[in-house]
């Protein structure tokens, strides 16, 4: 952000512009901004950069992307998931992104799976090593992400200067 410079009859007219505001435009501003980032990368649910970029099986993990802004007024956060789980509560995205070490059948003879239509019968399967595809996909929108960030700041510090209008 650019410095400005205030004398002091500017800066009451500041202090009284931020009083009247509270943290109204503030709020407002940041909720916009959350808004702007969760569609950059989840425009509508299952599509988007972050849905392109999922590894596919069967799609589903794709399908269950999703952002929401959560948390009250006073503490709002971006959220985007992949909520995608398997028969057994066990969500899909965490697997793909982070690994997981080797499984082996304990309760049944075989472990039993499909990959695409091919039906599978193992007693072990190996290591699935991470894909951290979520950390590339921001990698690439860092541009843009930097933008809705910096265009958030410019408009509140132009609201509390006096230079721009009420959103």
């Amino acid at each position: 952000m650019k410095a400005i410079d205030y004398d002091y009859i500017e800066l009451s007219q500041l202090n009284k512009r931020v009083n009247e505001a509270g943290d109204t435009i503030a709020r407002i501003t940041l909720n916009e901004g959350l808004r702007k980032l969760g569609r950059l990368f989840v425009p509508a649910t299952g599509t988007g950069p972050l849905a392109n970029a999922t590894p596919r099986v069967s799609g589903k993990l794709k399908r269950s992307t999703v952002f929401q802004i959560i948390g009250g007024a006073m503490r709002q956060a971006l959220e985007i998931r992949q909520a995608a789980k398997s028969p057994e509560g066990v969500y899909y995205g965490y697997i793909v992104r982070e690994g997981r070490g080797p499984v082996h059948a304990i309760n049944a003879k075989f472990l039993h799976f499909f990959i695409g239509d091919q039906e599978f019968f193992r007693k072990s399967v190996g290591p699935a090593l991470p894909n951290p595809y979520h950390r590339r996909v921001l990698q690439m929108l860092m541009p843009q992400v930097q933008k809705i960030v910096d265009d958030m700041g410019e408009k509140i510090g132009a609201y509390i200067s006096g230079k721009g209008g009420s959103s």
